[in-house]
């Protein structure tokens, strides 16, 4: 395969994933534009991923494996071997709409070349059901990502030179915010568009990483995300009257995820009253009075 003149990379970077990427790869095999590559960056898996890579062959297919350094570290390796004039860094859980690069092509010609844009997305459960649809999106989402990371790693297009210039953090402390911290850095320098057109699909698994709850790792991991982007001073420009929000719904984040974890009430209460500090208007909101109920009951 000529890999000169590709519009798209799709990088999946992979962990123990045997059981679902081969439902990922062919989803996105099966697109009906045509003009893409297909990097799946192997980040040390111990099962028998390799062997089920090697079983699809397609000259658009790319295997690499590398040690294991997290997930932020693995889209990195990818986006660094990528040919595309845009790079779709896409979970290897997931599945693929055949639609999902012929609407990002789209996209790039309605919008000239955009540095960043999203697509929207549903998800399922690994029966298949509809669970949400999250498609009602602005025009540009800047603004709403302040109070959560709303967006699906899955329907972002980033363009390869925005891409070689802002990385993903590499730090293991911060996997499963890596992305929402590089979104908010993208979010402070450039408008990040959005396309109210379902392309992909969640599934959720009891297996999804961000769904399995440690109780120090999450504390650990929001305290790195809060000082990734506080101490950005393009996002202090963009965001500096805003940084209240963005620290209540944090706090409303962490309530909610300890909670689920089964943490005593009386300390998950205790994260919801920090966020009241910090923005006392955020009781109405639907993500606190969410997270309220699953701490009292």
């Amino acid at each position: 395969m000529n890999r000169n003149h590709l519009l798209f990379s799709i990088v999946i970077p992979t962990y123990n994933r045997a059981d679902f990427l081969p439902a990922t790869i062919k989803s996105l095999l099966a697109q009906t534009f045509q003009k893409f590559e297909l990097l799946i960056v192997d980040d040390g898996s111990t099962d028998d991923t390799e062997q089920v890579v090697r079983t699809l062959n397609d000259p658009r297919l790319f295997y690499f494996k590398k040690e294991n350094a997290e997930r932020g570290a693995a889209r990195n390796f990818g986006a660094r071997l990528a040919k595309g004039e845009y790079i779709n860094f896409f979970d290897s859980d997931d599945l693929a709409y055949a639609n999902h690069l012929h609407m990002a092509e789209a996209t790039v010609t309605k919008l000239a070349s955009p540095e960043v844009f999203h697509l929207g997305y549903d998800v399922k459960n690994t029966q298949g059901q509809l669970l949400r649809r999250v498609a009602k999106f602005p025009p540009t989402i800047n603004d709403e990502l302040i109070n959560g990371n709303h967006l699906s790693c899955n329907g972002v297009f980033i363009r390869s030179d925005i891409a070689m210039a802002y990385a993903f953090s590499e730090n293991r402390g911060l996997s499963a915010s890596e992305d929402y911290a590089l979104w908010l850095k993208l979010a402070s320098r450039f408008p990040i568009h959005c396309v109210n057109t379902i392309t992909s699909t969640v599934v959720n698994h009891e297996q999804r990483s961000v769904l399995q709850v440690d109780k120090t790792k999450l504390l650990l991991r929001l305290t790195l995300l809060q000082h990734d982007v506080m101490n950005d001073s393009e996002f202090l420009k963009r965001y500096g009257k805003k940084t209240d929000v963005f620290n209540a719904f944090l706090h409303v984040h962490i309530a909610l995820h300890l909670a689920m974890a089964g943490n005593p009430p009386w300390e998950n209460g205790g994260y919801l009253v920090k966020a009241m500090r910090y923005k006392p208007s955020i009781v109405f909101s639907y993500r606190f009075l969410a997270a309220l109920k699953k701490v009292i009951l």
